[in-house]
């Protein structure tokens, strides 16, 4: 199993879907069902993530072992909510910000249209209330 192996059969796909990404996707998902190859060559960088998703299905269902033994170890509660965490940050995704950094940001009020007032006339008012501040 290599990737070059995975590269062949997606440009295969494509070719045989003369380029569209969902023909290609669907050729290639009936072939790794018959596959087992190139399951496992298309799965390989996921399975981290796969393997989280299943361990936090699990600890959702209930089936996760009590943490009992010495000081120290997670309570059911915390275990389960660090279990449904796993795999879900990939590549490029932004980190949660601390909960320090959220309590300090003032919460802007946030003020509605009343009900049958068009969306010019807000973004104009919104527009006045700006240029006034500019002025003073």
């Amino acid at each position: 199993m290599s990737d070059s192996y995975v590269d062949g059969k997606v440009r295969e796909a494509l070719q045989a879907a003369k380029g569209s990404p969902a023909v290609a996707q669907k050729l290639l998902i009936a072939w790794a069902v018959k596959d087992p190859e190139l399951l496992l060559g298309m799965a390989q960088p996921f399975l981290k993530a796969i393997a989280g998703a299943a361990v936090a299905r699990a600890g959702r269902r209930g089936s996760a072992p009590k943490a009992a033994g010495p000081s120290g170890a997670l309570s059911r509660e915390a275990l389960e909510r660090v279990l449904s965490r796993m795999g879900e940050a990939e590549e490029g995704d932004v980190p949660p910000q601390p909960a320090a950094r959220r309590a300090t940001a003032p919460a802007a009020p946030v003020r509605q249209a009343p009900e049958g007032v068009s969306h010019e006339k807000s973004m104009l008012t919104l527009a006045k209330a700006f240029a006034a501040k500019k002025i003073r």
